[in-house]
């Protein structure tokens, strides 16, 4: 053994190790990426400030008596950026993120856990999913999927299915001996509370939960899960599905107690004095209201009001035809349950169908199931009966006018009406925070004009003592997906605020393109696909050869998933997707590219390039390919 100083402090270390090992031994990462493929042996990283030698590689030291070491330092600090901008800036280097990633709020490592699936992982998969997304079982099944829109396979054929790729995993791992549950840090004497258990408050704990925090989740119902309970219907989302979801999240500890609502058996200023951190994930759970005329009249709903009150009273009734106002997934999902409890539906938006905010697969659902569509359509009277119920509507035609505010052509009115008969109406056209639990508050919070709580982003602050806010309540009303990755941002913003140590994300590309693929991409690749299958493919017959060439297809298409057929869904909220069988998600999942570096998150020249605080202005451009950099 040898007395070294390292940053100042004395150390006894092993003779003969050199100062990269020995830095190790004593819980210190000194860059390195030596030994990675196109870098050999001289990355130039790891470089050390040491007595006498100046400015030298760390493995190139060895450690003997008396030597003073500098690991970090601001003159370090620039040499090592430098180094990095010079490796990013190679032909042969990429850390780019996937950009199926990109689009994905929670930032999921899609490509990692996609590879896993594909040598039938599933348990690998699972693990690297929930490091970022907690709710697969629930976000598997009714996810807009924004990672599928910028999906490169799409280039060639059809996006990967990943979104029932991730159901499958989470499917697989529910149904194992014993599903995964993250291993929790040692308890810590903190404690958190939540205010809120839809997906993202559920989310916040769960990561807190894992990092030892006493968490509290306060939720106003009679059970959490927020508007994955009391906004998606069962035939999306079966609640039996969300409790054991839900049952999984708590396995590290955090509680739940329901019933409990914000400025009516608490109030925010006693919860900030009582714990040392609170969490507003109230969502947006009020229903904004279309006030034209009798739009009040008996057989009237609100979109979030009806589909709230089927998943809990169901004492809302519907007649025989009823007209669904709005062109959103509220509006969607209120349509499909109509439908399901044997009514005549129709939905009724201002705008053209490609104009709709509705995810397309929901609302080619909705076609499927019998939905009638009113386009470029306006209510303007509802007209009641002698008992004083709606049984008629007066509809405006529209037209487009200039784009609006959110870029969309405006609906102009026309002067054309005409009347339908429709014995219920249900307006589903927004959503809204409820916000009063603030007004007579002593803890003030930066509400913005569109009736939300102002935060700092990058920790989710709202700059009011120990007060975080995530979700729709600082978002507006958006997704699932989105308030989860909220959850796990207000997680870290949470956790440094308290002094922890939770895992930093490196989700950062500083390569903005992606692996090469344009001699894969051919706009009549899967003509050409086809016709030479149809060629080689064996058979006696024209029908037998077709048979043959759409099971040859299959490995390379998209995987459809199994479904309900139309008399199935009739009168049931039975789920619709079935899921995929194991070896048709195999496959599904070796359709991916791989446009990014494989290593996902792991990736250890991304996470020395977002310490060092690379600048992407100072990176060449080129040509990259992914080479390893773990």
């Amino acid at each position: 053994m040898v007395e070294i100083t390292l940053d100042g402090k004395k150390c006894l270390v092993e003779s003969k190790q050199n100062l990269l090992d020995v830095a190790k031994s004593q819980g210190l990462d000194i860059p390195c990426l030596c030994g990675v493929d196109g870098l050999g042996n001289d990355c130039g990283l790891c470089v050390v400030e040491v007595n006498g030698q100046g400015y030298t590689k760390a493995s190139n030291v060895i450690a003997t008596r008396g030597i003073c070491v500098v690991t970090e330092s601001s003159s370090l600090a620039k040499l090592r950026k430098r180094r990095l901008e010079e490796i990013l800036s190679a032909p042969n280097a990429s850390c780019s993120v996937p950009p199926c990633q990109v689009a994905c709020p929670a930032k999921v490592d899609i490509q990692v856990y996609l590879a896993y699936i594909a040598q039938n992982e599933h348990r690998k998969a699972i693990e690297v999913i929930k490091k970022t997304l907690p709710m697969p079982l629930s976000i598997g099944r009714v996810c807009p999927a924004f990672c599928e829109a910028d999906c490169h396979r799409a280039k060639v054929d059809e996006p990967i299915a990943i979104r029932h790729l991730k159901r499958h995993a989470a499917d697989l791992d529910l149904s194992s001996y014993e599903a995964y549950t993250p291993e929790s840090k040692p308890a810590k004497d903190k404690k958190i509370a939540i205010v809120g258990g839809g997906p993202g408050g559920l989310s916040c704990g769960y990561f807190l939960s894992n990092e030892g925090y006493q968490v509290t989740v306060f939720e106003s119902m009679p059970k959490a899960g927020g508007w994955l309970r009391y906004g998606i219907p069962e035939y999306r989302l079966p609640k039996a599905v969300l409790d054991k979801e839900i049952e999984l999240m708590c396995a590290n500890g955090m509680q739940i107690q329901t019933n409990q609502k914000l400025g009516v058996d608490f109030e925010l200023s006693d919860l900030s004095a009582e714990y040392d951190a609170v969490c507003l994930a109230v969502g947006a759970s009020l229903a904004s209201e279309m006030r034209y005329t009798g739009s009040d009249l008996k057989g009237c709903y609100l979109g979030v009001d009806f589909l709230k009150d089927q998943a809990t009273e169901n004492q809302y009734s519907v007649g025989k035809k009823v007209a669904v106002i709005g062109g959103g997934n509220t509006a969607i999902d209120c349509a499909r349950t109509a439908l399901r409890k044997g009514a005549e539906t129709t939905l009724i938006y201002r705008r053209t169908r490609s104009e709709m905010p509705a995810e397309d697969y929901e609302i080619e659902e909705a076609e499927h199931e019998g939905v009638k569509f009113h386009f470029l359509t306006n209510p303007v009277e509802n007209i009641a009966d002698e008992m004083g119920r709606v049984h008629q509507v007066k509809l405006e035609k529209m037209a487009l006018g200039e784009p609006d505010a959110s870029g969309r052509r405006s609906p102009q009115s026309t002067g054309e009406y005409f009347t339908e008969e429709f014995d219920t109406v249900i307006a589903a056209v927004s959503q809204k925070a409820d916000l009063s639990f603030a007004e007579d508050d002593s803890l003030p919070l930066d509400i913005s004009r569109w009736n939300t709580i102002n935060v700092e982003e990058e920790t989710m602050h709202t700059g009011a003592k120990n007060i975080f806010a995530i979700g729709d309540v600082r978002r507006g009303p958006a997704t699932a997906i989105e308030a989860i990755a909220d959850g796990r941002v207000a997680a870290k913003g949470i956790d440094t605020y308290l002094g922890g140590d939770m895992e930093k994300l490196y989700v950062e590309s500083f390569r903005a393109r992606n692996l090469e693929r344009t001699h894969l991409i051919n706009t009549d690749h899967v003509d050409r696909l086809t016709n030479a299958i149809r060629s080689m493919s064996p058979g006696k017959g024209k029908e037998q050869i077709e048979a043959n060439l759409n099971q040859l297809l299959k490995k390379f298409m998209r995987v459809k998933v199994s479904e309900l057929t139309i008399d199935q869904r009739h009168l049931s909220f039975d789920e619709v997707e079935k899921g995929f069988s194991n070896q048709a998600a195999i496959d599904e999942a070796k359709r991916c590219l791989s446009c990014g570096c494989n290593e996902g998150n792991d990736c250890k020249l991304r996470r020395y390039s977002t310490d060092y605080q690379v600048d992407k202005k100072n990176i060449s451009s080129g040509q990259p390919r992914v080479i390893a950099m773990s």
